[in-house]
């Protein structure tokens, strides 16, 4: 057997050493790829440990926790490279601002938008529930989306499918499993979670978070709005519907009312003015009932009031900033700024924001109201009066 004299001798530490770090730092870029995907496969396979949620547990409790940490599969969420994701947007304005909300976070994870859908890598539909031939359409849409997969060039990776919004909150068992149409689903609160839901995709499974949430705003992320040709902008203002008319899903879609600070709210407004956006639209399900209770020092006992007329079977709600604190405060950001609304319910319609629209040159002479039944029965049978 030989001596490690002899082996030093035959062999010198240093070069063998050397020889190593050269092979690493020589390592492609694609086989480093490879590496990381065969780790986070068998770490998907293994699911998360005791330290994981420990971990997890002291990061909230130390309020150093980041709202986009993925945990245990974190390490591999900037696996994004440069693919790139064509979004199709169906419905109302809150879902094209849902899309420019998706837009950012998957940027920041490497992703790129695409306009061109032959490009595409992946392929997100933001889906509308309110309508059955709403639906309709998307299922159509996936069928011809999942054909388009299976023509893909070999050479290229697979095409993903997501569903995103009202239809993946409603429809998620059977998105799965009809025909396999889908590869990752998130609901109207999981955008945060796309970057991790499409790691997992790669991976060979099936992803999906539909779980709604009673604070999430994304008041931190400031949406990409529009194009350079463009003059006008919607901002969310808040999401969820309390309200719960007989008729409308809204409320099982996207879940229950809450209101984004004013503070975020302001500085949006702020950064469009200075791109030279010339009119901004508040959005709500219910703008009217928009309530910011972010600072303590607005969580007053003042009791909402009702529009004369009107009345309801709810708790009434106390404390906040209301709808006519935000409109008022948004008007004086840009005076040459047009501000709109939409959607107010009339219940909730004060006189304030009538008198804000009557003295504010910027706040346009319009509402876009919903026309009532004049019966109190037929409004009481659809919860609306």
């Amino acid at each position: 057997m030989r001596t490690l004299k002899t082996l030093t001798a035959c062999f010198p530490l240093r070069r063998v050493l050397l020889r190593r770090c050269c092979n690493f730092a020589n390592t492609s870029p694609e086989k480093k790829r490879t590496s990381v995907s065969d780790n986070f496969r068998t770490r998907l396979a293994s699911g998360p440990s005791l330290q994981d949620f420990v971990k997890k547990g002291v990061s909230v409790t130390l309020g150093g926790a980041d709202p986009e940490d993925q945990g245990y599969l974190s390490a591999d969420l900037d696996m994004g490279r440069s693919r790139k994701v064509y979004f199709e947007t169906y419905g109302c304005q809150m879902n094209v601002s849902d899309t420019q909300i998706a837009q950012v976070i998957l940027e920041k994870k490497g992703y790129q938008r695409t306009a061109d859908l032959s490009q595409a890598d992946v392929v997100l539909l933001v889906t509308c529930s309110i309508r059955e031939k709403a639906e309709q359409t998307i299922w159509n849409r996936l069928q011809q989306l999942t054909a388009m997969k299976r023509k893909r060039l070999k050479t290229q990776p697979p095409m993903k499918i997501g569903i995103l919004g009202c239809m993946a909150e409603r429809l998620k068992t059977e998105l799965l499993e009809r025909e396999k149409l889908v590869d990752v689903i998130a609901g109207p609160d999981s955008y945060r979670d796309l970057p991790r839901l499409l790691t997992v995709a790669d991976g060979g499974h099936q992803a999906s978070n539909v779980l709604l949430s009673l604070e999430e705003t994304y008041a931190d992320i400031m949406p990409i709005h529009r194009t350079p040709q463009s003059h006008s902008a919607f901002i969310s203002i808040m999401r969820g519907c309390d309200n719960m008319c007989s008729y409308c899903i809204v409320p099982f879609t996207r879940g229950r009312e809450r209101s984004r600070p004013i503070s975020s709210i302001l500085e949006e407004v702020r950064m469009l003015s200075d791109q030279g956006v010339k009119e901004v639209t508040l959005l709500g399900q219910n703008v009217n009932s928009y309530r910011d209770v972010s600072e303590e020092q607005f969580c007053g006992s003042d009791v909402t009031k009702l529009s004369r007329g009107f009345n309801t079977v709810y708790r009434s709600k106390r404390g906040g900033l209301r709808f006519s604190d935000l409109l008022d405060r948004v008007s004086r950001v840009d005076p040459a700024m047009r501000i709109r609304f939409t959607s107010p319910h009339p219940k909730d319609f004060p006189d304030e924001v009538l008198q804000l629209i009557s003295e504010r040159r910027n706040i346009c002479k319009q509402i876009h109201l919903p026309a009532q039944s004049g019966s109190n029965q037929v409004l009481k049978a659809m919860r609306r009066g």
